[in-house]
């Protein structure tokens, strides 16, 4: 049986984004009678997949995807942090506003990113981020030229929730502290925003406009999600159902 050998790396610094693209495909490659084999050195960090050539291009395919979550999210997020530094927010605040301006285009940059990925044999993430986005960058600088550099807490809710009524037809569900699609598939981009996952940081990546929640969130989770989607967030516990009318 003929195999093929796909190979993704990045900067060692970087090793949080390729641990999810490896843990985001990995079933699909044993799956698809193929191998994952992870290596480090040189300053480089990375893996290889193996698996048989008439499942490449599906191999391909989940990879360029998880491969553009990673530029899209975490290298936008690096890019934003080191020229966005708001006054009159707190530091989770200011995590929560670069979420919600990586959100807010985020399915048009991961479209142009897999268009870029496209043809390639290996996915050398840096090389990709340094030399075949720059148009993708300018855009993302003309944007910051409109981040107002002082923030009250309720200009950024007033802020996110605009950028939140922009996303109308899709649904995130909150279910025993988890973040799950419509297919009730697990969301874990935000750890792609840090060491952890965050619901509300994963709501807002989703780039979904309505929530359903199925299970008690912290006072702090509750405020915000609240300030953000409104009547578009409904609640769900037992047989109650509460729908939110108005902001927090």
């Amino acid at each position: 049986m003929s195999m093929k050998k796909i190979e993704i790396s990045d900067l060692d610094r970087e090793e949080g984004g390729i641990d999810y693209v490896a843990q985001s495909v990995k079933a699909l490659a044993l799956d698809l009678g193929g191998e994952l084999q992870t290596f480090k050195g040189y300053g480089r960090v990375g893996f290889s997949l193996s698996c048989p050539e008439r499942y490449q291009d599906l191999l391909r395919s989940e990879v360029e995807s998880k491969v553009a979550d990673v530029l899209a999210i975490k290298h936008k997020y690096s890019f934003l942090k080191r020229r966005i530094r708001p006054s009159g927010l707190d530091e989770y605040q200011t995590e929560i506003l670069y979420a919600s301006i990586i959100s807010a285009d985020i399915e048009d940059d991961k479209r142009y990113i897999m268009r870029r990925l496209r043809g390639l044999e290996n996915y050398y993430i840096d090389g990709v981020y340094n030399f075949k986005l720059r148009p993708l960058k300018n855009k993302w600088k003309e944007i910051i030229a409109y981040i107002p550099l002082f923030f009250t807490q309720n200009q950024l809710f007033d802020f996110v929730a605009y950028l939140v009524g922009e996303k109308r037809g899709k649904k995130v569900i909150v279910k025993d502290g988890k973040v799950l699609d419509v297919n009730y598939n697990l969301l874990q981009k935000s750890r792609l925003l840090g060491e952890k996952e965050d619901i509300i940081k994963e709501i807002l990546l989703s780039a979904s406009g309505n929530v359903q929640v199925f299970s008690n969130l912290s006072e702090k989770e509750e405020k915000y999600l609240k300030g953000f989607f409104g009547g578009r967030i409904t609640f769900l516990k037992g047989s109650l159902l509460k729908t939110v009318d108005k902001k927090f």
